[in-house]
């Protein structure tokens, strides 16, 4: 369900910043495909539910970007999204990963993606944490902005989750359909 919500809340995201519909398809598939790469690590990563990853498996981790890149890299009517693909976790300070960009050297639709991406990952169980309100989100998220996350960017998406609320995490209450299509 995450890859599913991120697409979604993404496309609400860059709905409300009025980009071009084919863009906001774009930025929805990348939302779909952010963490494709994951399907390349270790069985030993997924099977940590106590404790935060460090060293060489926190590395691993880092490498998931490139992964994708390289899965979807052959399939031409994903090129336009490889690049949210592969910088959403690059960070407005230059602190992400994996290419260390910062500010408007992130492609909008990867910063797109950053944002609710961690809104999604706060506000969802996880092995390692338990979900947390959407306010406590919203502060997490205000924390993050200028730092890790576009602040525009933030405030917009507050104002899109106050304004239409979350999406379901069970797909058959969500009326919010995902609809893609890949040119």
């Amino acid at each position: 369900g995450h890859a599913r919500r991120v697409a979604l809340y993404a496309m609400r995201l860059a709905r409300r910043l009025r980009l071009p519909s084919e863009e906001i398809g774009h930025i929805g598939i990348g939302g779909l495909m952010h963490d494709v790469g994951k399907i390349g690590l270790s069985d030993r990563i997924f099977s940590n539910k106590t404790e935060q990853l460090a060293g060489e498996l926190l590395a691993e981790v880092r490498r998931h970007p490139d992964i994708g890149v390289s899965l979807l890299e052959g399939i031409d009517s994903l090129l336009p999204v490889l690049d949210y693909v592969h910088y959403h976790h690059e960070r407005m300070d230059g602190s992400g990963y994996p290419c260390g960009l910062k500010s408007d050297e992130i492609p909008l639709g990867a910063r797109i993606i950053s944002v609710v991406d961690c809104f999604d990952a706060i506000t969802t169980d996880r092995p390692y944490q338990k979900r947390k309100t959407c306010a406590e989100a919203f502060v997490i998220l205000r924390r993050m902005a200028n730092h890790e996350l576009c602040p525009d960017l933030v405030k917009a998406f507050v104002a899109d989750i106050e304004e239409n609320g979350m999406i379901d995490e069970d797909p058959a209450k969500n009326h919010t359909r995902l609809l893609l299509r890949v040119t």
